[in-house]
């Protein structure tokens, strides 16, 4: 065979092979296109006027388990209703069910936890981390459970004080830039994941397990 000839035999390999290539190659690309990104769910995925929104036992009972309630619960400023309904008390309440230790004061309305804790606060998510919203009025904070790097939302759990109508406990995707600040004082990481970013629960209640920072 000529040069020539074993060169054009050479071409119509290659010829034949991106013809059969390019579709699925194309097909590839286009399935990365046009599939929908992940989207948050509603404001609150859960809502009640119970504690059947809430993580790791949270309920009117449990709540005087651990110093939190010295602080936020019945008979404090903060605390609201009877059982009380209110963020701090819950915020606070996972820090300790955590491994935080009493921190031997109070750190303020919600409003005022970011400044009061100024130091510990930033603009990254962390699980176990605190979302801290400085709002008007007395604001709000909550439980980071989750976090969804793909579209940038926190899973927040919080109980909540509703303006004397008693409250509520919710759950539910918030985006980043709508929180104010994350307070980072006993963050978790799931232990299956050794590498962020990573779309994953940290407490038992949305499978996973955790292992805490010292």
């Amino acid at each position: 065979m000529s040069i020539t000839r074993f060169l054009r035999a050479v071409r119509l390999r290659v010829t034949l092979r991106s013809v059969l290539v390019t579709p699925v190659i194309l097909a590839t690309i286009l399935v990365g296109v046009i599939a929908p990104a992940r989207t948050a769910s509603a404001a609150f995925a859960c809502q009640s006027v119970g504690y059947g929104c809430v993580i790791d036992g949270y309920n009117a009972t449990t709540m005087n388990n651990n110093w939190a309630t010295k602080y936020y619960g019945p008979g404090t400023a903060g605390g609201i209703g009877n059982p009380p309904h209110n963020c701090t008390l819950y915020a606070a309440w996972m820090l300790a069910n955590n491994g935080f230790p009493d921190p031997g004061r109070t750190w303020g309305y919600a409003g005022q936890w970011g400044q009061t804790l100024a130091a510990a606060t930033d603009a990254k998510p962390a699980i176990g981390s605190i979302a801290w919203f400085r709002g008007a009025g007395v604001g709000h904070v909550a439980y980071v459970a989750q976090i969804n790097w793909t579209n940038n939302t926190v899973l927040l759990v919080a109980d909540n004080y509703n303006g004397g109508r008693g409250g509520y406990t919710s759950n539910g995707w918030t985006a980043f830039a709508q929180v104010s600040g994350f307070i980072h004082l006993r963050d978790v990481i799931d232990v299956r994941l050794s590498q962020a970013p990573h779309p994953a629960a940290s407490r038992s209640k949305f499978g996973a397990v955790s292992l805490r920072f010292n």
